[in-house]
């Protein structure tokens, strides 16, 4: 599990060597970090100029390199970085299950809905409010793409042939709809519009939305640490209603209002989060109350950090409630 912001298994950004046989496995990183999950799946790290060894008994002490071990592996790196001089290595790592995505996805089905690439990656995710939501460290092993803006009332009533939003307005986000209205524009959607093989439109993940959210940062909210009503749309903005879509500054990756507005539904179901490294998690198949992200316009502005969580009944519909589109491999 490479954990660079920069690197792609290892194409740039870190630099590593990992040699195996029938018995034993050794992981040495000549610069940058990287994870593996040991016998009893706990996350550990190698870090520059350390080592380890591994076998079917879990993996040793974490090592320093020698130099000369550092010389060979320098050597062995360089060799690799001339072979893959022949290559395309940005198209090469950003390919998912053999399709190779562009920066953005137009739907034109849905009026040109723009949806942004997100690659896969890693960050820390929470922690929410209450014991149940702990800070913890999560892996996308798949990209996917996510509405640049939250699902409008235009786009959502030319697939729907309904607009039921309290507040009126062609590029206000759509709002008063449920979990099973969301869900029933993206199977439409899917439907109309011609996508890549075994690829759908959905709601995002709970762990897809909050790292397009975050977009790299570690902050309470993905510009920093404190909240004005010039950043975005929440209870001391004084709107008392939705606002356009884009109207405040976009985040580090171009996604506009994962702060305030609307809350979005996301696929999951809300249960606790796993106190450790999670891979690829999809929340509870068992409860019965989806999550819901970001906040929304009368809403205080802890209540719209990048982590915050509720859940909500499937049939629940409130002028608070809106979503945003997501398009990944099918689940």
């Amino acid at each position: 599990l490479i954990e660079s912001p920069v690197g792609v298994a290892g194409i740039r950004g870190t630099q590593f060597g990992l040699s195996a046989d029938a018995g034993s496995t050794e992981l040495a990183v000549l610069e940058g970090r990287v994870g593996f999950l040991d016998a009893n799946q706990k996350a550990k790290s190698v870090e520059t100029a350390q080592k380890v060894a591994g076998s079917e008994d879990g993996a040793g002490e974490v090592d320093a390199l020698a130099d000369s071990e550092k010389a060979d592996l320098a050597k062995a790196v360089a060799d690799s970085q001339e072979s893959a001089s022949e290559y395309d290595l940005n198209r090469l790592a950003n390919t998912v299950e053999g399709y190779a995505p562009k920066p953005n996805y137009i739907v034109k089905s849905a009026l040109n809905m723009e949806l942004i690439w997100c690659p896969p990656g890693s960050f820390i995710m929470g922690p929410g409010q209450g014991n149940g939501s702990p800070a913890h460290p999560v892996i996308l092993t798949k990209g996917f793409y996510l509405g640049k803006y939250e699902v409008t009332q235009e786009e959502y009533q030319k697939i729907m042939d309904i607009n039921p939003s309290q507040f009126k307005g062609a590029k206000l986000p759509v709002e008063t709809v449920s979990w099973n209205d969301a869900v029933a524009f993206c199977q439409a959607l899917t439907k109309k519009e011609r996508v890549p093989n075994s690829w759908k439109f959905s709601l995002p993940s709970e762990a897809q939305w909050e790292y397009a959210c975050r977009a790299g940062t570690t902050t309470e909210y993905s510009w920093g640490d404190n909240i004005t009503t010039k950043l975005a749309n929440y209870k001391d903005s004084g709107f008392e209603k939705t606002v356009e879509v884009g109207s405040y500054q976009p985040n580090p990756w171009g996604f506009y209002d994962m702060h305030g507005n609307v809350r979005e539904w996301c696929l999951d179901l809300k249960e606790p989060y796993l106190n450790n490294l999670v891979i690829d998690p999809l929340g509870s198949a068992k409860g019965s109350n989806p999550i819901l992200r970001s906040g929304d316009w009368k809403t205080l502005g802890q209540s719209i950090r990048s982590a915050n969580r509720i859940a909500r009944a499937t049939e629940s519909r409130e002028s608070i409630f809106g979503f945003r589109l997501c398009l990944a491999p099918a689940r």
